[in-house]
């Protein structure tokens, strides 16, 4: 896979991921005071993970090494992990699971 096409794809997600982050926040506006108060702490730390892989794939982009695959497999790591933490957030979320 060339460094454009992986970078293309993760961008993609990272956006999906706003997305979701976007729909929560509306979901939450929804919620008391104090619901919001547990759920919204959550939702800034998500924010800080997908701009952390956010930008890790635009210094990939930009830097374009030849040798990538140290930086793909840390990328791959990190978009697991955000990728699970959002998913997961956006479920208990939507089940009303706020702030356990």
């Amino acid at each position: 896979m060339e460094v454009k096409d992986y970078c293309n794809a993760m961008l993609a997600e990272v956006s999906a991921w706003k997305n979701k982050l976007e729909a929560m926040k509306k979901t939450a506006d929804s919620y008391s005071t104090q619901q919001k108060e547990k759920v919204l702490p959550l939702i800034g730390q998500l924010e800080q993970e997908v701009a952390t892989a956010q930008m890790r794939v635009d210094q990939l982009e930009k830097e374009c090494p030849s040798d990538w695959s140290p930086m793909k497999n840390e990328l791959d790591d990190l978009f697991g992990t955000v990728g699970s933490n959002v998913n997961r957030a956006w479920k208990d979320l939507e089940a009303g699971n706020v702030g356990g």
